[in-house]
């Protein structure tokens, strides 16, 4: 390839400069890409430059390339392969190695599985990138790929039995403008759904609930430990030694892994679950680095905001 691009090097020049001289490449009868979107420089213009913004081209072409969702508000749908090396590499959505899915076009239960990286326009202004968590089918469950909130209390005191009222309250308030993601309601209490036992005993067993709770009419609420099971962080051993899925812990100081990974001594190191800890009244339950951990109620994590959308 480098020989062809030497050998054509004042052609490929041309090709380039008349790509953004014209500004706009039509690649389809609906899909647009601009000269803008490619970030060739002219003054700095050589052969790996060259090669460079042809690369990117492609690129951004075949990813625009994607059909269209029948939710419009879906902007892209990536695989997701945390295995390094892999030639599918993606755990945030920016790795060069992402290949677009079109799972969202596929009504048949999970055919977008857990981790399948959504970047979705909440509302008119605000695009956010999200995990699937759970795909029914016609509606997505999605986690936030990164905090919401951070310094947040999950209730103002050191006790459990309330419920995680005061993160909720301040997850409420960050995400009431969210138009685009659906309002829904949930209900906690003693049964063994998912969205059921609120208390979690040493052994990852639900036994009763210290609260129960009901939220109607909103936006967004928190992952419970259920669900952070379910995705396969076990204590299968039970030394404590728990790893859970990229795509949880991404994004949080300390975060032992890749792709995302914050190193901001003012950032936070973990967000809160709606799970509380049986064997002390004062705990709930928190993503914690690459595993799961508790703090007490008062103290301060982060949240991630969990929410509905259609397919």
């Amino acid at each position: 390839m480098k020989r062809i691009v030497k050998k054509n090097y004042k052609i490929l020049i041309g090709i380039v400069i008349g790509i953004i001289i014209s500004t706009t490449i039509v690649y389809s009868a609906e899909n647009i890409l601009t000269g803008e979107d490619i970030s060739y420089d002219n003054k700095t213009s050589g052969e790996e430059t060259v090669q460079g913004a042809i690369d990117e081209l492609y690129e951004k072409a075949n990813k625009s390339k994607a059909p269209k969702p029948n939710n419009t508000n879906i902007v892209a749908v990536y695989y997701y392969d945390e295995t390094k090396g892999s030639e599918d590499f993606c755990v945030t959505g920016d790795e060069e190695t992402c290949k677009v899915n079109t799972c969202y076009l596929n009504k048949a239960k999970d055919s977008c599985p857990s981790g399948t990286i959504v970047e979705y326009k909440v509302n008119d202004n605000d695009t956010v990138r999200f995990h699937v968590m759970k795909d029914n089918g016609s509606k997505m469950i999605l986690q936030s790929q990164q905090n919401t909130l951070n310094s947040i209390q999950w209730y103002t005191e050191n006790n459990n039995s309330y419920g995680p009222t005061t993160a909720l309250s301040e997850l409420e308030k960050a995400t009431e403008n969210w138009a685009n993601v659906n309002t829904f309601d949930y209900s906690i209490g003693d049964d063994k759904s998912t969205l059921g036992y609120s208390g979690c005993n040493g052994s990852q067993e639900w036994t009763t609930t210290p609260y129960i709770l009901e939220k109607k009419g909103i936006k967004a609420r928190m992952i419970t430990m259920q669900e952070v099971i379910s995705f396969g962080c076990n204590n299968e051993d039970n030394n404590n030694i728990v790893s859970c899925p990229i795509w949880m812990y991404n994004y949080l100081k300390d975060s032992i892994n890749f792709g995302g990974t914050i190193n901001d001594s003012n950032a936070l190191a973990s967000y809160w679950t709606m799970s509380t800890a049986m064997w002390k009244d004062i705990m709930a339950f928190v993503i914690y680095k690459n595993t799961y951990s508790t703090l007490s109620t008062n103290l301060k994590s982060g949240a991630r905001a969990v929410v509905e959308i259609n397919k």
